[in-house]
């Protein structure tokens, strides 16, 4: 090829070129200025674009992050809402939207960006965070029309349902509440005491009491906490006919039988006695333990409804065993608590003696309200003190002095002192007499203090 050819298709590639550069489109302007990285012209190119109503979304979108690259977050911004206008389905776009507005602490952006994030995409976490957000800035109308309308449209988190059941019963709107909070039970697997409590109360605030009992002892079986059935039965008790509230009753008391006494007083206490009465039935079962906290708590649950029929029966149960006079007397002893002595001290045929010495102190206070001081004497006298606690020395030690001169009463502490059996608590005591009646106690010059404890013991 000659050199005047060569020469002569070089000129036509290069009019080529330039014709297709004069020729080429903005947005392939755009793309090659980016390519290129010459960011400036790019925008300016964007710009005359946008004068002049050209701009496509896809051109938009690219303004958009040049603007980002260049640290120019607001006129991003503008633009990011202006392709939105266009591509109102766009998720990542909406995205990129609440992220920046959360960013600049922008809350007007970002609930509009958020509620249309959430049109379009309706993700627990978007609705979460947008009820969240109206919740936190005490929009709770907004909340609850949020919520309420995710609801609508599909399923939505158990804790969005047990907000929307809150929302909805502060409006005052309880249908619409109870089947949203019942919808929320179906779902929840344990737990959800918040949102069970409130359905528990709309529940008897709609006289619908029997489905309370129901669903309450559903859910004390899975909590067990002896605390929470107690508060849920004395409510619906208050609240409820009979029948409903009994067999609440009956099921926190099967489900925390240490705590049948306690519920059966406390119900009593509140007016509810023949619910109570009901819990005292078959106390105690057959071989169950009984303890001194035990019997107490049935003389105190029994005298609170008043039930003292039922009392007397249990307690003539006791005494035919002769097995069990410690408890025979602790079980007298918690009569007298709450009746007098005189109740016991007529009793026929009486205590049996080792019922009797089960319960020193007891008995010398029977025997002094019968007026047998001697056999009041005999009984402290007897006393084994060595296992006896700190409270009941004292009352044995003022019981041992009201029964008593004070020349015999030393002469019993003196018997115990020599025999090794008279307990440190009651020493001060020892001496403070002896100081008072010129006797010999061990220690020749008994102290100020010795004295004075003396006197109180008197």
């Amino acid at each position: 090829m000659s050199l005047a050819r060569i020469l002569f298709a070089v000129a036509v590639a290069i009019c080529a070129i330039a014709g297709y550069a004069l020729q080429s489109g903005p947005e392939e302007r755009v793309a090659m200025f980016v390519r290129d990285g010459r960011q400036a012209e790019a925008v300016t190119e964007i710009e005359r674009m946008l004068e002049t109503g050209r701009a496509k979304p896809r051109v938009l979108m690219q303004f958009v992050h040049l603007q980002e690259s260049i640290g120019n977050p607001a006129r991003a911004t503008d633009m990011m809402e202006i392709y939105v206008l266009a591509r109102p389905q766009d998720r990542n776009a909406l995205q990129w939207l609440v992220k920046t507005y959360e960013a600049s602490d922008n809350p007007a952006g970002l609930t509009e960006a958020l509620t249309k994030l959430v049109a379009v995409d309706p993700a627990p976490e978007h609705l979460a965070r947008l009820a969240d957000f109206h919740r936190y800035n005490g929009r709770f109308e907004d909340e609850r029309n949020v919520l309420d309308r995710a609801a609508a449209m599909r399923p939505i988190e158990t804790r969005m349902l047990e907000r929307l059941g809150a929302l909805l019963a502060a409006e005052g709107r309880i249908p619409r509440a109870l089947d949203v909070l019942r919808d929320a039970d179906a779902r929840a697997t344990s737990g959800a005491e918040q949102s069970r409590r409130l359905l528990f109360e709309l529940l008897i605030q709609s006289g619908q009491h029997d489905e309370a009992s129901q669903r309450a002892q559903g859910w004390l079986d899975q909590w067990r906490k002896p605390w929470l059935a107690a508060q849920f039965t004395l409510r619906l008790a208050a609240n409820a006919p009979y029948e409903p509230a009994r067999a609440l009753a009956a099921s926190a008391a099967a489900l925390h039988p240490d705590a049948r006494l306690y519920l059966a007083k406390t119900l009593a206490e509140q007016g509810h006695r023949r619910i109570a009465s009901t819990l005292l039935v078959g106390w105690p079962s057959p071989n169950q333990p009984v303890t001194k906290t035990d019997i107490e708590g049935y003389v105190a649950a029994t005298a609170a409804a008043g039930d003292s029929a039922r009392l007397w029966r249990t307690f003539a149960e006791f005494r035919a065993r002769s097995e069990l006079p410690d408890l025979q007397a602790i079980f007298a002893e918690a009569i007298t608590a709450h009746y007098g002595l005189s109740s016991i001290a007529l009793l026929h045929p009486a205590l049996p003696a080792a019922v009797l010495r089960a319960r020193p102190i007891f008995a010398a206070r029977l025997a002094l309200s019968r007026g047998e001081a001697p056999t009041a004497r005999r009984i402290l006298a007897a006393a084994d003190l060595t296992h006896m606690p700190d409270a009941e020395q004292a009352s044995w030690l003022e019981l041992l002095l009201r029964t008593n001169s004070s020349q015999a009463a030393f002469a019993t502490l003196d018997a115990l002192r020599q025999r090794h059996e008279l307990p440190a608590k009651l020493v001060p005591a020892y001496r403070g007499l002896a100081a008072q009646l010129g006797l010999p106690s061990g220690r020749e010059n008994p102290s100020r203090g010795t004295r004075q404890l003396a006197g109180i013991a008197q």
